[in-house]
């Protein structure tokens, strides 16, 4: 008997030593309740049309009226879930590989994880405790409280952010939490460029919007906060991203709010 007990702990000592650590979440930030602008107004959307050459107004219309929302206080991500993150979540849990968890170009553990869908996003938010942010939620995080275009200001600087081109320093996803790219007010990072970020809203007018959009409805969740696959318009705080929510995409991550 005394022999059989310690060929058990043979065996079982290995699988200990393979358990996968428990994931590390991520460090949140608490937005202190009170109101902030958000959305654009007319001005707002002109200045877009100019900035970035644009041949049409009707693009930016879903950013309208800009209006003033009243929030309680709510903790979010400084930053973006990591493909690190997600691997030891699936080695916990078991859910399928994310798509581009092989590509090297977007699998390295400080890089965002990509190729989630919405579900398998909120349903990672739900096992640390957390869940997705609402629209509101995340602008608010990402422009404080005085009506900015940009994390970092109003001003489009294309080195302040992991978008589209060179002057970043990175063709691809960035590791998360980049000093050298502008933070918000509230400390927050990786709110411009980078990945965009899925939400838990769908893609509704505001209230007061009079333009039809044949996208508004229940088909498409909003993204927020451009990628590097965009240029600085799309990385602009007020932006409203859409994407069919079983689309898993290569510049399309997420963070967790709670």
């Amino acid at each position: 008997m005394k022999g059989a007990s310690g060929l058990i702990l043979l065996f079982i000592a290995p699988l200990l030593l393979a358990a996968a650590p428990p994931v590390q979440p991520t460090t949140m930030i608490t937005i202190a309740p009170g109101e902030f602008t958000m959305g654009s107004t007319e001005k707002d959307i002109e200045w877009a049309a100019q900035t970035f050459f644009s041949e049409s107004l009707d693009y930016y219309r879903d950013e309208t009226p800009a209006h003033t929302v009243n929030l309680p206080a709510y903790t979010i991500d400084i930053t973006e879930v990591t493909m690190g993150q997600y691997r030891l979540y699936r080695q916990q849990t078991g859910v399928p590989a994310p798509k581009f968890m092989d590509n090297g170009r977007f699998n390295q553990d400080p890089q965002p994880v990509v190729g989630i869908t919405w579900q398998e996003a909120a349903d990672y938010c739900a096992t640390m405790g957390k869940r997705l942010p609402t629209e509101m939620e995340w602008e608010k995080a990402a422009r404080g409280t005085d009506g900015r275009f940009y994390p970092w200001g109003n001003h489009p600087d294309e080195t302040q952010a992991n978008i589209r081109g060179k002057k970043d320093g990175y063709r691809y996803s960035a590791p998360v939490g980049q000093t050298k790219f502008g933070a918000s007010p509230f400390g927050i990072r990786d709110m411009a460029g980078n990945v965009w970020e899925w939400t838990a809203d769908w893609y509704q007018p505001y209230p007061g919007n009079i333009h039809p959009n044949d996208f508004y409805g229940k088909q498409f969740r909003v993204i927020k906060g451009g990628s590097w696959f965009s240029n600085l318009d799309l990385a602009r705080i007020p932006v409203r991203g859409k994407s069919l929510p079983d689309r898993r995409n290569k510049f399309l991550g997420f963070r967790c709010a709670k």
